[in-house]
This record gives structure tokens, C-alpha cells and sequence, in this order.
């Protein structure tokens, strides 16, 4: 049997389904299944990022604060995915020595408005609510912001290293108390950190005083140095036996 037969290996049926790999998520969302946050008045500024960021952490991505003026009652919020990273060395796919390197700025447009009405209340408003260039995360600990610890757990943290606890028991206990999406690395960060600062208030302030200079062993230095000391007193003038009388020895007047 010829194996080389067209008939024998037929070519395949060209396939007219578009690959899965390229569908989106969400086909059917027009949000690709990262809705924005509903619009709605706050008490106060720290309330509505909290709110923005509890509703991006259940729908896989976070929100920061690109700029605010209190004074004025403005804030924008964006996407931690938005912006670029600027390329301060001018490095390319083939100069750039470490190869196959993920970002986290994709340049994404998501941006929302915080603005203070007259009545004191903080409104939301959406400028762009739709996000690009990335889909929502699996995880929350792809975002720093969504790992971020309070007061009180980084307070919790320094009394259980105190108490001589593990890193890997600290990271249990934040996860289970305070926040999930903390990683090991970021349990090390804060462990640094306040090794750091302890080791700072430890460490008296180095203080710059003025000694005497060392008194020299050589006896001859010792009065060399004696010598300079004293004052300098000037021997009198010697006149030879003869009386001044207070004039000049020179002939050309009649001092």
C-alpha cells in the first residue's frame, strides 16, 4: 500500500472555531466580568477607596489612588493595572539581559471620580468603566494593595516575633486574622522592618566631644610640650653696663 496517497492521508477538516485560548473570560459581559463599583455617597474619603476595594476584591482586581487634593473635596481612583513603566535605559527584547518578564502596568483606562458635595458627602463617579489590557485576577495576591496590613496586624505581628514565633506561624496568624492574601514575602518584609526600627531606637545617638590631645610617653616631648605651654617671656636688653639715655645711635639727627 502506497502510505503517500492523497487519498489515504486525507488532510484534516480545516478547523473554522476560533481558538479557545482567545475568547474572553466573560463573552457575553461587557465588563469582562470586572463590573465597576456601584456610584454612591460615602462619609468620608477612606470609606470609599475601602468600598471600591472590597468590591474589586470579589471580582478580581484592585483600585488606587492616582491623585487627590482634600482641600478641594477631589480624588481619581484607578485600576493598580493602569500606567507604564518607563524605560529609563532605553532597553529592548534583545539588550535586556533578563528575558520573559512579566508586568504588572498594562496600561489599563479604569478610572473613577471621588468628589466632595455640599453636603460633606464623598460621591463616586465612573469615568471609564470598563478595564483593557488584562482580565480579572485569580488571586488576590497579585495585588500589593490588596496585601497591604493595618496598624493593628503589623502591631500583632511585632509582639508574636517578640514572643520568638516563626515566620511561617505569624503568616498563619495574619491570614486567619486579618488579612488572606498575605504572602511569606511580605511576612519577611515587615519582619526586616522591625528589626530595623528596633535596632534604631536601640542605637544611642553617637555624641562628639572635645578631648584633651594625649600626653606624649617621651620625656623629651613632655618638655617640648611644657615649653610651649608657658607663656613666652622676652629676656631684657642687654646695654653692655652703658646708661640709655634713650636715644638712637645714628648720626643723621639729634635723637
Amino acid at each position: 500500500m502506497d502510505y503517500y496517497q492523497e487519498e489515504y492521508y486525507a488532510p484534516p477538516p480545516p478547523n473554522t472555531s476560533q481558538d479557545q485560548s482567545t475568547l474572553p473570560p466573560f463573552p457575553n459581559d461587557e465588563y469582562n466580568g470586572m463590573p465597576p463599583p456601584p456610584e454612591s455617597e460615602y462619609h468620608d474619603l477612606p470609606e470609599l477607596i475601602e468600598a471600591c476595594q472590597r468590591h474589586g476584591r470579589q471580582h478580581g482586581y484592585a483600585c488606587v489612588t492616582s491623585s487627590n487634593n482634600y482641600k478641594r473635596g477631589i480624588a481619581y481612583v484607578r485600576c493598580d493595572r493602569g500606567g507604564e513603566y518607563v524605560n529609563h535605559w532605553k532597553l529592548t527584547d534583545e539588550t535586556r539581559v533578563r528575558k520573559n518578564r512579566t508586568r504588572r502596568l498594562v496600561g489599563c483606562k479604569w478610572k473613577a471620580r471621588a468628589k466632595r458635595n455640599a453636603a460633606g458627602l464623598w460621591v463616586l463617579t465612573m469615568m471609564h468603566d470598563k478595564h483593557t489590557g488584562h482580565g480579572p485576577s485569580e488571586n488576590a495576591t497579585a495585588h500589593p494593595s490588596l496585601r497591604q496590613l493595618s496598624t493593628e496586624a503589623q502591631e500583632a505581628a511585632k509582639q508574636a516575633f517578640m514572643e520568638q514565633r516563626s515566620p511561617k506561624q505569624v503568616l498563619e496568624m495574619l491570614q486567619q486574622t486579618f488579612n488572606p492574601a498575605v504572602t511569606a514575602q511580605d511576612v519577611y518584609n515587615l519582619k526586616a522592618k522591625i528589626t530595623r526600627t528596633e535596632s534604631a531606637k536601640n542605637t544611642p545617638a553617637k555624641i562628639t566631644q572635645r578631648t584633651e590631645p594625649d600626653i606624649p610617653t617621651d620625656p623629651a616631648l613632655q618638655m617640648h610640650d611644657a615649653g610651649l605651654a608657658q607663656p613666652a617671656v622676652m629676656p631684657p636688653p642687654s646695654f653692655n653696663g652703658a646708661v640709655p639715655d634713650h636715644k638712637c645711635q645714628c648720626k643723621c639727627c639729634d635723637h
